[in-house]
């Protein structure tokens, strides 16, 4: 239902864009609406808004974050942080592509998202929404995906500028401050690989940084985005976040003000405001107090307009009627599956005790808050912002419980199940049910444990302590007791401290958000219908002092966070490392080589350095392993990284098959960004041994005659700095249209 009067308000003032999903939590056992409700919806408002004033079509955004998750039947997929286990740029490509079809279907052709953080700070509440921990593999990751959605024809809108996933105290919209150098080569290489590939819209942030709020920061707009950058697309601020400057960062008394302020300081081109139109009342004031200026006005007009004509909107103001019958369709659902499948990492597993034998359902006791809930599969951003538990609501999902049920229904046994315990208070939900589960337990090979975060969202997930609930342990310290075998699975958004958790286990999955099918591919790994690939996608610490949540893998040797700002080292034990995972083989590396113990930089210009290295199966299943190249730059390098991921690849053998894997690095891929923001992207690569290895856990410094570790001269000649990138600052070309109003996000209109 729409207020039609209401709507024709916004189509007179010209209004720019709507944003809205119709429930934000369960509402007479609805779930969102069906591509039909929103489609019948968006034609009515765009046949106002294409006939009122200046005619110009409206733009539709919704919040797709993984999977058309506010599409009624809409496939869900897993969350970003599965992807990255995968370190699969092709089911990172599927998944945009997918999002893209089934948001479109229901008339919609832009997403706020991919998000383009690394995952810094393990206690920020939107881990799961990032792609990884390293820069490099957001970049290939989000970039993949950004080309899946637009193939569609939908556009992308990259989130948030920038270094938003560093807050000082781990919580979500809590302030960020980084240097120059962490901002160049840990947070903008993404969004550069956003542009360079063609996104079409970027989003702003809450926070400030380094003092200055994003909204009123001309540093991070003018002089990073639009012009070392040169992203010439449209910028539009995260929800409220203009009005922000006034209510949060008190730098203005007025919200008058905080607009002046922003669309001055920034580049700013789209104010989303959803409660109301007032960001058009203080521009045309501006405007008439020649506080603002057209010339300003006509920038932001043109880069609106640029989108809406990329998007098609006025010849197809509705799109994606050829897509509709799509949603939820066997494609769909087999790529989140392949998703869901790949991304689950295997981090323990005692005397082989996975997979699990054919005979295992007179074995087996199933428990734990997650094992019989899809939502806790899900995490937030599905079907409501804040996510739901349960399992009617979700028409793809299925539980891990049914899921194992499945796997092993030929002979018609049930499995015994008890939850245990309440997911959010780890408190056992009943005597009674605890008395059961033990009965359980003693009479079970193996228990199988499922457990992990209650669904949240954004700062919705601030209040929860690192370490999971402590009932969590003495529950699984209960079952263990009895002698059963516990096979610990982890459904997660981001790593909860785990403590004696790890040790009762003789197996551990980690899950993540897998979603509607992450039930179906964790029985499929527990069977060993699916040989395990996963990859850890950030580092998982062992306590929760503040370094040891803020640091990054790069930041660490061995159990020891190393400090950037002070060259101090303090204790920083770790339960999993980045890119730790197992799998129901084994792979051997040997022979590596370098093509170049020694190279020099002339004349502008260097060879290539090939890196190669051997990697069999030795195993009896075929399997997928994930080949990571690192490399430890010289202590010439200001900072106190003591390795980067360079390269990687994914490859599949066979039982007893070989196969050397190149890899070929160029002086840009061993360089760092050394330029003040503003002053075009260059590259330092500075001379000194630097050291190429494989493997996560290797450690070159304590063993630096380890086979993996091979160390090469560079000698860098002239001043040190790589000819730089020719990036100009972007210009708006004039469209001619003098509006004397600018576009804002309205959602108050529905209900």
């Amino acid at each position: 239902v729409i207020n039609a009067s209401q709507v024709q308000e916004y189509a007179d003032l010209g209004v720019g864009s709507y944003l809205n999903a119709p429930f934000l939590r369960p509402k007479d056992n609805r779930v969102n609406w069906n591509t039909t409700e929103y489609r019948d919806t968006i034609s009515k408002i765009q046949a106002m808004h294409t006939k009122s004033g200046l005619k110009i079509p409206m733009l539709y955004g919704l919040d797709s974050v993984h999977g058309a998750n506010y599409v009624q039947r809409a496939v869900i997929f897993p969350h970003s942080i599965n992807t990255g286990a995968t370190f699969n740029a092709t089911i990172a490509r599927m998944g945009g592509l997918y999002t893209g079809r089934d948001t479109k279907a229901a008339g919609i052709p832009w997403v706020f998202g991919p998000m383009m953080e690394p995952a810094r700070h393990k206690h920020w509440s939107r881990i799961y929404e990032s792609f990884n921990e390293d820069p490099m593999v957001v970049s290939v990751l989000s970039s993949a995906f950004i080309q899946g959605m637009q193939s569609q024809k939908v556009g992308a809108c990259v989130k948030h500028l920038i270094a938003y996933s560093n807050p000082i105290d781990g919580n979500d919209r809590s302030n960020v401050n980084a240097s120059s150098y962490e901002l160049l080569n840990y947070y903008v290489p993404p969004f550069k690989a956003a542009v360079d590939v063609g996104v079409l819209s970027v989003m702003g942030s809450y926070i400030a940084l380094n003092g200055i709020p994003v909204a009123a920061n001309e540093l991070t707009s003018k002089d990073l985005l639009r012009h070392d950058l040169g992203f010439k697309g449209m910028l539009v601020s995260d929800y409220g976040e203009m009005y922000l400057l006034r209510r949060d960062h008190k730098i203005v008394t007025t919200d008058l003000d905080a607009v002046d302020l922003s669309l001055n300081k920034t580049s700013y081109d789209m104010s989303m405001t959803p409660w109301d139109t007032s960001f058009i009342k203080w521009g045309k004031q501006l405007l008439a107090q020649k506080r603002l200026t057209t010339d300003r006005l006509k920038e932001s007009v043109t880069r609106i307009l640029k989108l809406k004509l990329q998007l098609d909107l006025w010849n197809d103001p509705v799109p994606g009627a050829d897509v509709a019958a799509l949603v939820g369709d066997a494609a769909s659902r087999a790529a989140a599956l392949a998703a869901a499948q790949e991304s689950i990492v295997l981090l323990k597993n005692q005397d082989n005790i996975l997979p699990l034998a054919a005979d295992a359902p007179n074995k087996l006791f199933l428990t734990g808050p997650s094992m019989d809930d899809v939502g806790y599969l899900c995490g937030g951003w599905s079907l409501y912002w804040q996510g739901t538990s349960g399992n009617d609501m979700f028409p793809n999902g299925i539980s891990i419980r049914k899921a194992v049920e499945s796997a092993v229904g030929g002979n018609g046994s049930t499995i015994p199940f008890v939850s245990g315990v309440e997911m959010e208070s780890g408190n056992v939900t009943s005597p009674e049910n605890f008395a059961k589960a033990k009965a359980y337990a003693t009479a079970a090979a193996y228990t199988i444990v499922a457990l992990g975060e209650r669904t949240y969202a954004e700062d919705g997930g601030n209040k929860d302590p690192q370490a999971l609930p402590a009932g969590f342990t003495t529950y699984v310290e209960a079952l263990a007791a009895t002698g059963t075998k516990i096979i610990l699975v982890l459904t997660e958004g981001r790593p909860r401290l785990l403590g004696k958790l790890p040790k009762l286990a003789s197996a551990v999955l980690w899950a993540g958000l897998p979603c509607e099918l992450g039930g179906q591919a964790i029985a499929d790994v527990l069977f060993g219908k699916v040989n395990p690939s996963g990859k850890m996608p950030y580092t998982y610490p062992q306590t929760d002092s503040f370094v040891n949540l803020a640091s990054p893998y790069y930041m660490r040797n061995g159990t020891h966070c190393i400090s950037n700002v002070y060259n101090n080292v303090s204790e920083c034990p770790t339960e999993y490392y980045y890119g730790e995972g197992l799998s129901y083989t084994t792979f051997e590396y040997s022979g590596m080589a370098l093509s170049d113990k020694s190279m020099t930089y002339a004349a502008g210009k260097a060879n290539a350095l090939t890196v190669s290295v051997s990697v069999k199966n030795s195993g009896a299943v075929a399997g997928q392993e994930t080949v990571l190249l690192f490399m430890t730059p010289p202590q010439t390098r200001p900072t106190a990284e003591t390795k980067l991921l360079k390269k990687y690849k994914k490859i599949w053998l066979a039982p007893g098959e070989s196969l050397v894997v190149k890899f070929e690095l160029r002086p840009e891929d061993w360089g760092y960004y050394s330029n003040e923001i503003g002053a075009g992207l260059a590259k330092s690569v500075p001379s000194g041994t630097y050291t190429v290895f494989f493997k996560g856990n290797t450690d070159c410094v304590s063993t630096p005659t380890n086979s993996l570790c091979q160390p090469f001269e560079w000698i860098m000649t002239g001043s040190g700095v790589l000819p730089k990138e020719e990036l100009s600052r972007a210009k708006s070309a004039s469209t001619g249209l003098a509006l004397s109003m600018l576009a804002v996000f309205v959602a108050c209109c529905l209900w």
